[in-house]
């Protein structure tokens, strides 16, 4: 991912940046923060290539604790590296600060969206995008479920990946 895209979704209110000083991402990685009204951001990218290592964006803290976020996007080419550092630190890549932990978005343009609306303080979607790689056959079958039951493939993807969920959580609450 190129670091305007990231940069557009903030809306190009950078308030600073330096350099990052994890060595995971390289000797040219740097930092960049954004700041709204409503939100905070930051994005580590190269300063070479201009590629995105990872991206973060959060409401302000007003003591609402239905406030969206935080929201955590890796480059999935690098994500291994920061998690091999977190390791040698003895750090959680999962902890964001006091009890709270990231929401990791595999989605890039589903960060994108969030990072927007979460920085104009705009409704959105915080249902989390998740890719799939299914078989032709597999989208097929799929398809022909939905619309027996006339619903979109969108929707049927999301009670097969909800029923599993559940059963998931059965599964474990009967060990």
């Amino acid at each position: 991912m190129e670091l305007g895209k990231f940069i557009e979704a903030f809306g190009h209110r950078i308030s600073g940046g330096s350099e990052f000083t994890w060595q995971c991402y390289g000797p040219d990685a740097r930092y960049l923060d954004f700041e709204s009204e409503y939100a905070h951001g930051s994005v580590i990218f190269d300063a070479k290539t201009q590629g995105v290592y990872e991206a973060e964006v959060s409401a302000k803290e007003d003591g609402d604790d239905n406030l969206p976020g935080p929201y955590r996007y890796f480059n999935p080419d690098f994500k291994s590296a920061y998690l091999r550092e977190c390791n040698e630190r003895g750090i959680d890549p999962d902890h964001a600060w006091d009890d709270v932990k990231w929401t990791v978005l595999e989605v890039s343009e589903d960060f994108f969206e969030k990072a927007n609306a979460i920085f104009n303080n705009l409704p959105f979607d915080r249902r989390i995008q998740v890719p799939l790689d299914l078989d032709d056959d597999v989208v097929l079958m799929l398809a022909l479920e939905a619309h027996k039951r006339d619903i979109t493939m969108n929707e049927m993807v999301t009670l097969i990946l909800q029923q599993a969920i559940e059963n998931h959580k059965n599964h474990v609450n009967d060990k």
